[in-house]
């Protein structure tokens, strides 16, 4: 897993917990909670990707999404 990935089968954290829950349940609120994390999601990765193409860094970006590299934040 990258920190780009959410496992819905992680059973540490509650909030998975419940969005697993919904899409179990067939809840209509489990798409729309996904397709909220989905746009945060897209707008971070072009975020950083925006960022790493202005800092001409975009082989690094490239190996943190493929989990080729760790962060070092």
């Amino acid at each position: 897993m990258t920190s780009f990935e959410i496992n819905l089968k992680d059973k540490r954290n509650h909030q998975r917990a419940y969005l697993h829950h919904l899409l179990v349940t067939n809840e209509l609120l489990a798409g729309v909670l996904l397709m909220i994390h989905n746009t945060a999601h897209y707008h971070a990765f072009f975020s950083a990707l925006r960022d790493a193409l202005a800092e001409d860094t975009l082989d690094l970006l490239k190996r943190r999404v493929l989990g080729q590299t760790e962060r070092k934040d």
